[in-house]
């Protein structure tokens, strides 16, 4: 099986299992206490499964975990779960808001960021694909 294939539906299954979660989660509770909870399971599953994946080049423990990019990925995965915590307590329904709309506004977001930070190249297939998540997230937002 195509390596790429399998960590995209690791991924998928990953993001099923997210929103049910999500959607799940009791209504009265403390949303940053949830999250504490969450990114406590997630600190001894990934502790369990560190011994499973090596690192691609030896560094030292504390420069693979005290870097900007791990604090940047930090805060997006701290947007990320309270973001769809909230919407899912105003009772957003799950299929509205679990993957069109919210990854088609960060596809967006993300254009000029992979054009310009990322030297990615931009063409006429992928303006499309732009167009075309647009009218996605216009639908689902209905």
């Amino acid at each position: 099986m195509n390596q790429l294939l399998l960590f995209l539906g690791i991924a998928a299954v990953g993001n099923v299992v997210y929103h049910v979660a999500q959607k799940a989660m009791p209504p009265g509770s403390n949303p940053m206490v949830v999250l504490m909870g969450v990114y406590a399971a997630a600190f001894v599953l990934a502790a369990l499964a560190s011994p499973f994946f090596a690192a691609a080049t030896p560094a030292p423990w504390t420069s693979q975990v005290l870097s900007w990019q791990v604090l940047l990925l930090g805060a997006g995965v701290l947007l990320i779960e309270i973001g769809f915590l909230l919407a899912y307590r105003t009772g957003s329904p799950i299929l509205q808001w679990s993957g069109v709309a919210v990854n088609a506004a960060a596809a967006v977001m993300l254009l000029p960021i992979a054009t310009f930070a990322f030297r990615q190249s931009f063409s006429p297939v992928r303006a499309i694909g732009i167009v075309l998540a647009l009218a996605g997230m216009a639908l689902m937002a209905r």
